[in-house]
């Protein structure tokens, strides 16, 4: 993992992981589920009461469907066997790294499409809440962070109403696109070709796919 370029930090306990996590903003947490020292589910939801952004990742030696389920249910991005290459662990610590930075950039966006942005500590925000309320209801937002990172963004409703609606679909777009994808559809020579592909040996078929794998190849 070093050799692929990621800062790495490990401690064998639980308690160690969650003092550590406590003091430092982390991209993801490998978690090995063999240890006996370790609970990875109370590990995962501790991190979750901490405040903890980062992504983890569960590997072990006895995978299993239930196992998966877990996983899920708790929020963990990927459970490994342990016999799964270097590679496939360095894939799955850049998803989590890179599902990480995303979450970042969003929250970024929001503060940047916000006429005034207020970045103060999580305990802060705690000990100030009705400051920190109103500086977000005057069209504003206000960045929570912890260790110098983002946690959380607290905007107004009409500010969240604005950014959601930028991400709404333009229905009248859509509508137009799919009106002249059927008009496509209805002239002859699309009637003829819909035709041919009921009609068309296999060989046809097969001449068919390697002609458009050359031709997008």
């Amino acid at each position: 993992m070093a050799r692929s370029g990621f800062e790495l930090k490990s401690v064998a306990k639980e308690k160690d992981a969650l003092e550590l996590a406590g003091q430092e903003a982390f991209d993801v947490v490998v978690v090995d589920l063999d240890l006996p020292m370790v609970d990875g589910v109370s590990l995962v939801r501790r991190l979750h009461e901490q405040g903890a952004a980062a992504s983890v990742v569960w590997i072990t030696s006895n995978t299993s469907n239930e196992l998966a389920a877990t996983a899920a249910e708790v929020g963990v991005v990927q459970v490994l066997h342990k016999s799964a290459d270097s590679k496939a662990l360095t894939r799955v610590v850049s998803l989590g790294v890179e599902q990480n930075r995303n979450l970042f950039s969003m929250l970024r966006a929001i503060t940047r499409s916000a006429a005034t942005t207020q970045s103060v500590p999580a305990t802060s925000a705690k000990n100030g809440f009705a400051s920190v309320l109103d500086t977000a209801v005057q069209d504003g937002a206000v960045v929570i962070t912890k260790h110098d990172s983002p946690k959380a963004v607290l905007v107004s409703i009409d500010r969240m109403s604005e950014l959601l609606a930028k991400h709404e679909p333009n229905l009248k777009a859509l509508t137009q696109e799919f009106d002249e994808m059927v008009a496509r559809m209805r002239t002859t020579k699309a009637r003829a070709a819909a035709r041919s592909l009921f009609t068309a040996a296999p060989g046809a078929f097969g001449e068919a796919a390697v002609a458009g794998a050359k031709k997008h190849g």
